[in-house]
Formats: structure tokens, sequence, C-alpha cells
């Protein structure tokens, strides 16, 4: 499958504990699909980090996002806090800092939601810099390198010459 292609992905489930194993194997049968198997490690794990800190909180919807150098995924459920806190234990998300290249957190609509990014460490990436485009068929055609040769009225005649 091309990878350079975005892709998106979507499933709310309930954050039963059981389930966890379950929702992970379907995220990595994803990735794999995408051909992003590299990412389906710690992406899976980032998953079932937050589902377990999601647990008694309604359901759970997890959506991935990948843009053709980064897979973002985000779990977000019903807030139970007071005020918009946060309700992801600290140490659960200190794992995701750790396992992710970005993250962050957030309070939408009486949502929470937290979500990572992971960079495909792969070498098949797009230049930064766009290729030099080809000639067109006018700027291709060659200039002559000949020089005429000179003829006897280019040459100047010597002062005190006799014709």
């Amino acid at each position: 499958m091309n990878r350079t292609v975005p892709r998106y992905y979507h499933v709310e489930v309930d954050p039963e504990p059981e389930r966890v194993g379950q929702v992970q194997r379907i995220v990595a049968a994803h990735l794999r699909y995408w051909g992003l198997e590299k990412l389906a490690t710690p992406a899976t794990r980032g998953v079932g980090l937050l589902m377990e800190a999601a647990a008694g909180g309604g359901p759970v919807t997890i959506e991935t996002w990948w843009t053709g150098q980064h897979l973002i995924t985000a779990v977000s459920h019903q807030d139970a806090t007071e005020a918009g806190q946060g309700s992801a234990p600290l140490a659960c998300l200190r794992r995701i800092a750790a396992l992710s290249d970005g993250w962050g957190s957030c309070t939408a609509h009486a949502r929470h939601i937290v979500w990572f990014s992971l960079r495909s460490r792969n070498n098949v990436r797009e230049p930064l810099a766009p290729k030099r485009p080809v000639p067109s068929t006018g700027a291709a055609r060659q200039i002559p390198r000949t020089v005429p040769a000179p003829s006897d009225r280019d040459v100047p005649l010597m002062a005190g010459a006799v014709s």
C-alpha cells in the first residue's frame, strides 16, 4: 500500500479492561495494512495506556491519522472531572511522553482528549526542496560554437602600407 497517501481510522469502544488487548490488535492490524509495521507497537502501547486511564468513563473514541510522515493517535472519552481538569493519570501521561515524539491534552465539548504523534523513521520521505525542472526543448538546444573565419576585408590596413 502507498505509504505517502494520508489515511484515517476511527473506532468507538467501551474501555473495559478485557477489551484493551482486542482494540490494540485491531489498531495494529490497520497500521500493518497501511504499511506502518514499525509504528504499530508504540502506537498500540499508547492506545492501551490511554484506554486503561479512561476506564469507567463511558465510551472511548480512538482516531488515527497518517499524514505521510507522522502517525497521530487521539483517544477521547467523556470527562467526568469538574471544570475540565485532565482525567488521565500523570503516570500515564509521562509514559505517553516517553514513547512518542509529541503529545498533548485538552478538554473540548465535555470530552477529555489526549493525542500523541509518532514520526516515521524510514528513509522514504518527500524531498524538502523541489527537484530542478527538466529543460524544455527550446532551452535544450545547443548554441553553435564555431567562430566564422575572418575574411580579407575584416583585416584592418596597417598605417603606411601601400595597396
